[in-house]
């Protein structure tokens, strides 16, 4: 309950604009589509009845087929929906929900996992660059970290097969093998029960209905989304050799962030409540409260952690198989040749900040700035405004060829480097 992690706030998919350039910047917009709404044809209606509902807050409809004729990078990046009366620690890592009806109904708890189980965790790539800035003053030295760059990319559509729709395919269910010991409403990691205990039917609706039937005053159900077979070291290797590549000098950090990664069933009750609210939760941290509450917590609670919902990158690990192995969507290799300038161009933009992550529209817009790159070199001379002066021109000629000297210069030297 009460373990720190480092703050990761996952952005919404989002576009910057690189504008060291002003020829090369590019105007994109994004807009909202809406569905056009039917007209309900005139007809009869059906008597009323006054009955009670039994229809479950999450709808039972899963459509696990193919989509045809979908563009991977087309499709919106869409992160798992909240349950009601969610909540979420600083990072959007873990999820949680009082809700009465996960704890006292089958059917819901079970909509529930399927529902959550049809979406990847948020997945991203965290690029950082820094040098150590150190100035004098009065005979005084002080250092500082100055950041260079900072940006996200938002890789979680890598997790779904390109033909089908996120939100619309199951993650493939793992579930507590026998012989491992785990949480299976217990307090402490046990081999027991095992899936043999568990009444007939489904394994995964069976454990919703072995929580809900637990007669434990304080008890956890969690669905735990888990990533699998991405060569994560390849990839970072990649994309340091592309910052290299710029002549970067400083710190550079390429981390592989997740976002959604828990769902926390509590049952409803005062406990619960409590150890779900963020201010009181930092009352016991700054006080140490949480060396006593969190043993007590511990010892009460009956925990469920009896299922994954993974979701492969690739078929087989990265390793001896690479000619075997088949990607979900693209290989490390094919989706690095795609953003490798795009990744440059973040870099050497100075572009900062995780409150937007660069999303395909900001890859086509600096796709199209290096087109426009490469057709003004071709002719260079059309990059020398001419005035029909002789002497002028031969000036700016002088002046352009003495630009593209200290271009070089700096290029060798290198920039970001601690100072």
């Amino acid at each position: 309950m009460f373990a720190k992690k480092a703050p990761f706030n996952p952005p919404p998919p989002g576009i910057y604009r690189d504008n060291t350039d002003p020829d090369d910047a590019a105007s994109t917009s994004s807009a909202v589509l809406l569905d056009d709404v039917d007209v309900f044809p005139d007809e009869e209606l059906p008597a009323y009845e006054d009955t009670p509902s039994e229809n479950p807050l999450i709808s039972e409809h899963y459509d696990s087929g193919p989509a045809v004729d979908i563009d991977p990078f087309a499709r919106p990046i869409a992160l798992p929906p909240n349950p009601p009366f969610a909540k979420h620690d600083i990072n959007n890592s873990e999820f949680s929900t009082c809700f009465p009806l996960y704890s006292t109904d089958v059917y819901n708890l079970d909509c529930l996992i399927r529902n959550q189980s049809s979406y990847p965790p948020g997945y991203y790539v965290h690029v950082n660059g820094s040098h150590r800035e150190t100035k004098r003053q009065n005979n005084k030295e002080t250092k500082s970290t100055v950041q260079d760059f900072d940006f996200l990319i938002n890789i979680s559509n890598l997790l779904v097969p390109a033909e089908h729709v996120v939100g619309n395919t199951m993650g493939e269910l793992e579930f507590l093998p026998m012989n491992k010991r785990g949480y299976r409403g217990t307090i402490i990691p046990s081999l027991k029960p095992v899936a043999g205990d568990v009444e007939s039917g489904g394994e995964r609706s069976a454990w919703c209905e072995r929580y809900v039937s637990d007669r434990a005053g304080v008890k956890s159900f969690m669905l735990k989304r888990e990533i699998r077979n991405h060569d994560i070291q390849k990839l970072e290797s990649l994309i340091r050799s592309a910052i290299a590549e710029t002549k970067y000098r400083g710190h550079l950090q390429v981390t592989f962030p997740t976002s959604h990664d828990k769902i926390l069933v509590y049952s409803p009750g005062l406990i619960n409540q409590w150890r779900t609210t963020t201010w009181l939760r930092w009352v016991f941290y700054l006080t140490f409260l949480w060396v006593f509450a969190w043993p007590v917590l511990f010892f009460i609670t009956s925990r469920y952690e009896v299922i994954k919902s993974v979701w492969m990158y690739a078929d087989l690990p990265s390793g001896g198989n690479d000619v075997r192995r088949k990607p979900t969507v693209m290989s490390e290799v094919d989706w690095y040749n795609r953003w490798e300038s795009t990744i440059k161009r973040a870099a050497l933009a100075r572009m900062n900040g995780q409150d937007v992550a660069l999303d395909e529209e900001y890859r086509l817009a600096t796709v199209a700035a290096d087109q426009r790159g490469v057709e003004a070199g071709r002719n260079p001379a059309n990059q020398i405004p001419r005035t029909g002066n002789a002497f002028a021109d031969g000036a700016l000629g002088l002046l352009g060829q003495g630009l593209r000297v200290a271009e070089r210069y700096n290029d060798a030297r290198g920039w970001g480097g601690d100072c």
